[in-house]
């Protein structure tokens, strides 16, 4: 065999192949690409791979789907369902106000339209309340609602120290809707002179969900976002009242490249949390301390109303989600906001007027914090950490202790004032049973039919709706004992 050179090679096939023949194959982009179109003018212009944005594509209409990625029980808050219900403005639903609580006792009342949008802003009306039924939310007052009335309510002149309570009792029964109907009671009886604080899901603080960042100066913990999002919620709930109250000192800051100086008897409360974001800043920060020392100094005249929601999602677990530098676990009370919900329940952080509501959530794993703390367990010192804190029990002990109040479930008249008010707002569905083919059993059917055979004469059943609402009510607080979460469930099984 020939063994031939590659520099042989290349002379032979240069000298058979004309050099302007040979071509370059390549796979690149710009090969394979097509011309340029040509302008009516003879030049070549470059199309665009995406549209020209004119004047009419930014008036043009986004187009939204009716449908969305959330569960049913999700969906109906997030698409307000409660748009399409029965508009019950005829039935002379009362508001609830404090003057005339005793005259409202054991009736549906609902709220008026100021203390209304407080709680929305707020997000007193938890999730999973069904409030999404009615064309407004509503609520019962009970006895429950009068014994929170002589234990916390009237109490609001006296220090905040001295005026703690905490709700408890089984799921469903009603706590969170105590909470909105004590600062509605408040609103009311103050004629809107109040300061609200409401933390609706404090487990938020402990989950692991938000940024943190600690400040040498305070020694604490302090979450941006968190803080940012809940003082919002505060500027717009108490909106009115802090437009009426005047700094007490001078401050300056600096936000969005712009320098304000806020003087003193000057400006208010509500314009340094409209122009001040340095609680959404991811630094150490003092605007917290500030808006805290603000509204002690007020409270001399305005009483200020705590209200702490699910508050046992602190005391269940107090170790955080969170993590120190050498990845120990964060202590709740190590942050800024958890430092100052405890000093609240234990009262070392008082108000000169006011007072703190908390409430327990049955959702929660048993914790004995909680009721060591609150007096009703002893302490056993075998206890572990996770079990029970020592240290958060012994602070909520302290200052005289927090004072409970368990919540009873409804009357029998109560739930029949609860169904006659759901049946007027077409909730409740009183079946036509058992004369309505639809819901007759198979054995009746079959009965029914055996003694058409045998010539017997069939007994008509006439149908009362009265009776038959009767029925339901007495079947249904049977089975519930009262418990409007039970009841409300069991009736929106049609819907």
């Amino acid at each position: 065999m020939l063994k031939l050179s590659f520099d042989t090679l290349s002379r032979t096939a240069s000298k058979q192949v004309p050099t302007n023949v040979i071509r370059s194959f390549s796979g690149s982009a710009y090969v394979f690409a097509k011309a340029a179109p040509k302008s009516k003018d003879g030049k070549k212009k470059a199309k665009q791979g995406f549209k020209n944005k004119g004047p009419e594509s930014k008036t043009a209409k986004v187009k939204k789907g009716g449908m969305t990625h959330l569960k049913f029980k999700d969906a109906v808050r997030s698409l307000k369902f409660e748009k399409s219900a029965t508009d019950f403005s005829q039935l002379n639903i009362k508001d609830i106000s404090y003057e005339s609580l005793k005259s409202i006792t054991s009736t549906v009342v609902k709220y008026d339209d100021y203390t209304e949008k407080v709680l929305q802003d707020l997000d007193s009306f938890k999730k999973y309340q069904y409030h999404e039924l009615f064309s407004k939310p509503v609520s019962m007052v009970s006895d429950n609602t009068m014994k929170l009335d002589e234990q916390f309510i009237s109490k609001l002149e006296s220090p905040s120290k001295d005026n703690r309570l905490c709700l408890l009792g089984e799921k469903g029964v009603g706590k969170s809707v105590l909470l909105s109907q004590a600062k509605a009671l408040a609103i009311s009886k103050y004629n809107k002179d109040v300061i609200l604080l409401h933390l609706d899901h404090p487990q938020k603080i402990v989950e692991g969900s938000s940024d943190y960042v600690y400040n040498k100066r305070i020694e604490k913990y302090q979450q941006p976002m968190f803080t940012k999002r809940w003082v919002k919620k505060l500027r717009a709930s108490n909106e009115e009242i802090f437009k009426k109250l005047p700094l007490t000192r001078d401050i300056s800051f600096t936000a969005k490249k712009k320098e304000y100086d806020l003087k003193k008897d000057e400006n208010t409360l509500y314009e340094f949390l409209l122009y001040n974001h340095d609680f959404g800043k991811v630094g150490p920060t003092s605007a917290f301390n500030f808006l805290i020392e603000e509204i002690m100094h007020h409270s001399e005249k305005v009483p200020v109303l705590v209200s702490i929601d699910d508050f046992n999602t602190l005391t269940g677990e107090t170790l955080t989600k969170y993590r120190h530098p050498d990845f120990e676990p964060i202590h709740f009370t190590e942050f800024e906001m958890g430092s100052f919900i405890l000093k609240l329940a234990s009262g070392e952080l008082s108000f000169a007027k006011g007072g703190v509501l908390l409430a327990e959530s049955k959702d929660i794993s048993y914790g004995h914090t909680l009721p060591v703390g609150l007096g009703l367990e002893q302490y056993d010192p075998y206890y572990k950490q996770h079990q029970c804190d020592f240290e958060v029990a012994n602070s909520l002990l302290s200052n005289g202790g927090v004072s409970s109040m368990t919540v009873e479930n409804l009357t029998k008249n109560q739930c029949r004032e609860l169904y006659n008010f759901w049946d007027a707002t077409g909730v409740l569905r009183v079946r036509e049973y058992p004369s309505n083919e639809d819901y007759k059993t198979s054995e009746q059917i079959a009965d029914e039919q055996a003694a058409k055979r045998s010539g017997e004469e069939e007994e008509k059943y006439i149908y009362d709706p009265e009776e038959q609402f009767e029925k339901l009510v007495q079947n249904n607080f049977t089975i519930s004992s009262g418990n409007p979460g039970h009841l409300i469930k069991t009736t929106t099984l049609s819907y």
